[in-house]
């Protein structure tokens, strides 16, 4: 353990690499200048960038004034690592700067050497590494940037952060006792025609009519037309009454 060090706090690796490009646009190692000096330069919070500028001192990558308090530059290792990344962020000299600024801890080396022998776990790493720095107040978001930091400078690609991807809502379940009831489908019937009907024509026998109602026929109508039926049925009922014999 070493107390001197400290991790990142809530901050990103992309978001570690876009403050230290602030950092070299703002003043990169020639002068030293103010956090709020720096924020104009990047999207991160003028408060965000304090609260991990002891990350960035305790680790090699600016140095306060001596002068004046709460004033930074980068160092001359730092400056590169920043102007190489802001070139060329996948090459392998850009990782070639950045493993030689954490190389300087070997405390850090030795960790890198054991997750490469041992095929030590993110997980298990997660929890290790504030034991190992000497930071036990860690949050998860900085720790997970610290490891995507040593897994870019050592090339260490299956202990980078896993990308989440968007997951479909689970399907809502449904009920046994719910039933799918299948509606018939309608027939539309063209305007001037009459519904189908069946009759019986045997005389005084019971009638039997079968009607299909479609959304045009309204209830005005359908009175109508049974009114009409019964009549033209009574008239066929009187014509085909036999004669009494005498």
């Amino acid at each position: 353990m070493h107390s001197s060090r400290v991790l990142p706090r809530r901050l990103s690796f992309p978001k570690i690499c876009e403050v230290l490009i602030a950092y070299l646009n703002a003043g990169a190692d020639k002068e030293y200048i103010s956090v709020s000096e720096v924020a104009e330069k990047t999207t991160v919070t003028l408060h965000n960038i304090s609260r991990n500028n002891g990350f960035f001192k305790s680790w090699g990558f600016i140095e306060e004034s001596e002068k004046e308090q709460g004033k930074y530059r980068l160092t001359k290792e730092a400056a590169e690592f920043a102007h190489a990344y802001r070139i060329d962020p996948d090459g392998d000299l850009t990782r070639a700067i950045l493993r030689n600024i954490l190389s300087k801890d070997e405390v850090l080396v030795k960790f890198v050497e054991r997750i490469r022998s041992e095929g030590i776990d993110r997980e298990t790493a997660l929890i290790e590494v504030p034991r190992l720095i000497g930071d036990l107040r860690a949050d998860k978001v900085g720790l997970n940037a610290f490891l995507d930091l040593i897994a870019y400078a050592f090339q260490i690609d299956w202990i980078s952060t896993p990308i989440k991807r968007p997951t479909k809502p689970p399907k809502k379940p449904v009920p046994s006792e719910a039933r799918v009831v299948k509606l018939p489908v309608k027939k539309k019937v063209e305007r001037g025609m009459l519904p189908a009907v069946g009759v019986s024509m045997e005389p005084r026998t019971n009638i039997t009519i079968n009607l299909t109602i479609t959304s045009e026929i309204t209830p005005a109508m359908l009175k109508e037309y049974i009114k009409a039926l019964l009549e033209a049925y009574n008239e066929y009922a009187q014509e085909n009454i036999p004669e009494n014999e005498d």
